[in-house]
């Protein structure tokens, strides 16, 4: 179904939620997960609807963001696969929704709990750093600056193609850090006063490969040059197995950028411009120091196996669910 077809089934409330992710308001695939869950809940708190209409309504927003967003998020892909697993077209109405209810919650405790190990791994690295740099939003991030257990500067580039730096600074401020909110332009010269860089991902691959948001890479290739260990936070839910299999792996995503780069620009002159871009790329395993998952500080070169025997739980989980 198309993007439209797919809106009109939401309320009006939810269709902001709709946009925030298609629109790239909301940044991070757990925040969109979590977008994705609210939308899943209006649809079974709809009392109007039969239970074949809401079986339906809930497979049509669940197969339009696994085949959009799930296709270079992995983690929002495999989150939807675990919810749609509850969803039993032959039990009662009262059954199904609890179903639901229950797979959803077990996925945010599950969730909550993966955060804090990351957060636990990732803050025990800083015991004796003072200045890092964080790239671009992610949740999981955010939450291991909250988590931060000393007072530290800050390094936050400002990720201006999709505003990604800003919404960290809120957290950081309140952990009462010296916070350095710096043009993303000026990456390489500041790292020199770094002791470490942390960023989170949209996906990472059992070879250790990261895909993440625009910029990933140049942060990545300055700190290599310049020897500042450089970090993936993410829980293994994020795991895509697909090119183990031969599947073609992902390709830069594209992205108009034209409502983010010339916003104020005249509609004459900027009508004559292509501001069509990409808004994900590719890490190189060789770029990273460590995977920062659940299981551990996983060196990349060391994620294979983890990796494999994660996605054989998920996918024995989903086949219990069913």
């Amino acid at each position: 179904m198309k993007k439209e077809e797919i809106r009109i089934l939401l309320n009006d409330e939810m269709k902001q939620r709709f946009d925030d992710i298609t629109l790239s308001r909301v940044l991070g695939a757990n925040k969109q997960i979590d977008l994705i869950i609210e939308m899943i809940v209006s649809i079974l708190d709809d009392t109007t609807l039969s239970k074949e209409e809401m079986i339906s309504n809930i497979k049509s927003v669940a197969y339009f963001f696994q085949e959009t967003r799930g296709q270079n998020s992995r983690a929002i892909y495999n989150a939807i696969a675990l919810f749609l697993s509850n969803l039993d077209e032959v039990s009662e109405y009262s059954v199904v929704t609890e179903k639901m209810r229950n797979g959803i919650q077990s996925y945010h405790e599950k969730s909550l709990n993966d955060t804090k190990k990351i957060v636990e791994f990732a803050t025990s690295i800083c015991e004796n750093l003072h200045k890092i740099m964080i790239f671009d939003y992610s949740s999981t991030v955010n939450e291991f600056v909250k988590g931060l257990k000393h007072e530290m500067t800050i390094y936050i580039p400002e990720s201006r193609a999709l505003n990604g730096g800003k919404p960290f600074v809120k957290d950081a401020v309140g952990g009462n850090h010296k916070v350095c909110f710096i043009p993303d332009t000026t990456i390489f010269h500041f790292l020199k006063e770094c002791d470490a860089a942390f960023m989170g991902a949209e996906t990472i691959y059992p070879d250790g490969t990261v895909f993440n948001t625009i910029g990933s890479d140049l942060v990545a290739v300055s700190c290599k040059y310049q020897g500042v260990p450089f970090y993936a936070l993410t829980p293994l839910m994020k795991i895509d197995v697909r090119p183990v299999y031969g599947h073609i792996r992902l390709s830069p995503m594209s992205y108009d950028f034209k409502s983010r780069l010339a916003s104020d620009w005249d509609e004459e002159l900027s009508d004559k411009i292509n501001f069509e871009g990409i808004k994900l790329i590719s890490v190189k395993p060789e770029l990273i120091t460590a995977i920062i998952c659940e299981e551990g500080i996983i060196p990349s070169a060391s994620l294979f196996e983890i990796a494999m025997n994660y996605n054989r739980k998920l996918e024995n989980n989903l086949c219990q669910e069913k």
